[in-house]
């Protein structure tokens, strides 16, 4: 009986943001000393709970505590939930602390739903500007993945040329800044990445696929698109410093008076121009030739939209 109080006090404070401890006494029956006590416990086996002094006081839980999940689906608590919430009154009361539990775990859920996460690492998929990014994507994706089924995907490569494949998901991949899934496509009968933005439709289909042998770790290692290898080497200032070394690393760069120079082999193709565009006047090609003159033609586009 202890424990299952004071886990539902633990439940209640998770749900309310913050409690008063006359309100949990007065929930489970017990004084407001018990209460206290079963703070204190659950703050002895590490739980972070707050306690707030003051008129609108009350115990609280710090934001990044949560509880492991449980194993339902998203649609085994939306579907337990609904049922508990109908059967509710008939039971006096009974189902309360259940609905409760659920609740909590389908909020967890729904929150890491897409964030792919372990204790010391956090990698969330959408961006500053638009959270949604990639979400309907990677909702389909993970549960392809999750239940071995095969996708219908209409996808667009990196010459424009459109196409609609059947696709075995075997897990995403997360490599220079950019979402790709890896898996085995039916239309070229081999494994390939492909990158999320290009996918313009995704449908689960009724086919289930037995995984092959296979190794993300060498395709990982190869090339991408069939783009080739370009020594690229640029000028640029300090305002520029903590982006290139981010996309470079410290090894590519030396100092060269007041201004920095970046040396590396990059694969050519829209990748790398988009890359270099998106630093503006910040950076200054020095070679190869042929990339500048690319860089040119680019900006040359650019301007003819806006005169």
């Amino acid at each position: 009986m202890k424990t299952s109080v004071m886990f539902g006090i633990l439940l209640t404070i998770l749900n309310h943001r913050k409690v008063k401890c006359e309100f949990l006494a007065e929930k489970f029956e017990i004084s407001t000393r018990t209460v206290a006590r079963h703070i204190d416990t659950l703050c002895e086996s590490g739980v972070p709970i707050i306690s707030v002094r003051g008129a609108n006081g009350g115990y609280m839980i710090a934001d990044d505590f949560k509880l492991e999940r449980s194993f339902f689906t998203e649609d085994e608590l939306h579907r337990l939930l609904t049922c508990l919430n109908a059967t509710a009154t008939s039971f006096e009361g009974q189902n309360l602390d259940l609905i409760e539990k659920l609740r909590h775990i389908g909020k967890v859920k729904e929150n890491e739903k897409y964030l792919l996460k372990t204790d010391t690492l956090i990698i969330d998929v959408g961006t500053w500007t638009n959270p949604q990014n990639y979400r309907g994507k990677m909702e389909a994706i993970n549960k392809a993945i999750d239940e071995d089924i095969t996708l219908n995907m209409a996808y667009t490569d990196n010459k424009d040329l459109y196409s609609v494949r059947d696709f075995d998901p075997y897990c995403l991949v997360l490599k220079e800044g950019i979402w790709y899934v890896y898996g085995y496509c039916h239309l070229r009968n081999d494994f390939r990445l492909f990158r999320l933005a290009r996918i313009k439709q995704l449908t689960l289909t009724d086919d289930k696929f037995v995984r092959k042998e296979s190794d993300v770790y060498e395709k990982l290692n190869g090339t991408f698109d069939d783009t080739d290898l370009v020594d690229v080497e640029f000028e640029f200032y300090s305002t520029a410093l903590s982006e290139v070394e981010e996309w470079l690393g410290p090894d590519a760069i030396s100092e060269r008076g007041t201004t920095y120079i970046a040396k590396a082999s990059l694969y050519g193709g829209n990748l790398l121009i988009n890359k270099l565009l998106s630093f503006g006047s910040s950076i200054k090609i020095l070679k190869p030739q042929a990339l500048k003159e690319e860089l040119l033609v680019e900006c040359a586009r650019t301007m003819k939209q806006y005169t």
